[in-house]
């Protein structure tokens, strides 16, 4: 049996981006986990597809249906669960990333399905990739970590003779019904008051190259790294200003934003999980949304007062997390240009990257993150052991590599020299 279902609003401005663009791939959501251990194989596929048996969302379709656009939840889907073994091969890792990158590269059909993949590829007896790729449209941030953790679940009893549980929460139909709640509420038009008066007049667009529209929201990853002492004194220097780290972060990319633009009423985007009801955290499901954060730079201020916007900004910005970016962009009239965006994202993710696969401990690794039409700054809390991973995503008709690695390794230095920047006087006279 085949259940229909309407979509989240986070769902439809994914449909109506991709019709756009039918042949535009940024729409895949791709990470792996690097397991440190032997593998059973078998096992590890009968995990992957008891909980895609028992997840809604990663059975999921996309048509027109007698209600016009939905999603058709198929009651069993054979998603593709590839296993390779390329630890003969002269350099296992390439040949790993090879195949991945060629499985990015194809197309999802949203109309058929399936809208997601799988691979487990064997490095070494005692070293596996667990690769998962999906289309946006199913999966968000939150939802691949949940897809994660509850294989790894379902692996470790199956390993160890448990009795697992093969049922989790998973009620897309109450995700979707809070969703329309929501749209049909006065928080919903209480919430689009707040950011068009939060965003009047807001006209400058602060980058790190040249706008222009791009024809797809395909990009690259440059990588950079923030090592633990240094990742240690950040949060330090957080601790002592009495604000929470990330603000510090986004503080220096205000800086860097105005360093290469000019710009002082700059907005930058925040992806948030829209998840206020702490029982669909548990639904595996895509109702992530955008919040712009607006920062002014005075010819006064300092960083301390930057960061301390910035800390007040998220909070607010938090209150009003559910309002569709989508539906925001269409309603102001500053974005111009086909700007459908009001500046760089950044995105700070605290999951818990560790795992474990029936005693086997697995790190995982984020491949990309979706559409990005000009940059996406990530930034990947990985604990006091590792220190932060520091990702730039840059739209491929507007950066080059090279442009882009410079960018990484320019921030990475204001993030090292934070507590010199706290010292010192106005950051932009």
């Amino acid at each position: 049996m085949t259940e229909q279902l309407a979509l989240t609003s986070a769902q439809t401005g994914v449909w109506v981006a991709q019709q756009l663009n039918s042949v535009d791939r940024s729409f895949a959501f791709a990470e792996y986990c690097e397991i440190a251990g032997a593998i059973d194989p078998v096992l590890f596929e009968r995990a992957i597809r008891e909980v895609v048996a028992t997840t809604p969302a990663l059975r999921a379709r996309f048509d027109i249906g007698d209600e016009g656009l939905c999603q058709f939840i198929d009651e069993a889907v054979e998603i593709p669960v590839h296993v390779l073994d390329v630890s003969g091969t002269p350099a296992p890792r390439a040949s790993a990333e090879n195949w991945i990158a060629g499985d990015l590269a194809k197309e999802y059909d949203l109309v058929k399905g399936p809208l997601v993949v799988c691979a487990l590829i064997k490095l070494a007896p005692e070293l596996w990739l667990w690769y998962r790729s999906a289309h946006h449209i199913v999966v968000d941030g939150f939802t691949h970590a949940l897809f994660a953790s509850r294989v790894a679940a379902v692996y470790t009893e199956l390993m160890t003779g448990a009795r697992h549980r093969s049922h989790f929460p998973a009620d897309l139909r109450r995700v979707v019904e809070a969703d329309t709640a929501y749209q049909e509420s006065d928080a919903f038009r209480d919430d689009g008051a707040f950011w068009r008066e939060k965003l009047a007049g807001q006209t400058d667009f602060a980058s790190l190259t040249t706008w222009r529209p791009p024809p797809s929201a395909e990009s690259f990853r440059e990588n950079g790294r923030l090592a633990p002492e240094d990742a240690a004194d950040l949060r330090s220097m957080a601790g002592h200003l009495d604000v929470p780290w990330p603000a510090l972060v986004i503080a220096a990319v205000a800086v860097q934003l105005h360093r290469a633009s000019g710009v002082r009423q700059l907005a930058l985007g925040l992806p948030v999980s829209n998840r206020r009801d702490p029982t669909l955290r548990e639904i595996p499901s895509m109702v992530t949304n955008t919040v712009p954060l607006r920062l002014s730079l005075t010819p006064d201020a300092g960083f301390v007062a930057l960061a301390r916007q910035a800390a007040e900004g998220v909070t607010e910005a938090l209150r009003h997390q559910r309002y569709p970016m989508e539906r925001l962009a269409r309603e102001l009239p500053t974005l111009r240009d086909g700007r459908r965006q009001f500046g760089p994202d950044v995105n700070i993710m605290s999951f818990d990257y560790q795992g474990d696969y029936a005693g086997a401990p697995a790190t995982v690794h984020n491949l990309n993150s979706g559409p990005v039409e000009d940059m996406a700054i990530n930034v990947y809390n990985r604990g006091p052991a590792e220190g932060m991973h520091i990702a730039f995503d840059g739209n491929v008709a507007l950066y080059t590599r090279e442009v882009l690695a410079n960018h990484v390794s320019d921030f990475v230095s204001l993030l090292r020299s934070v507590r010199e920047l706290t010292e010192s006087g106005p950051i932009a006279p």
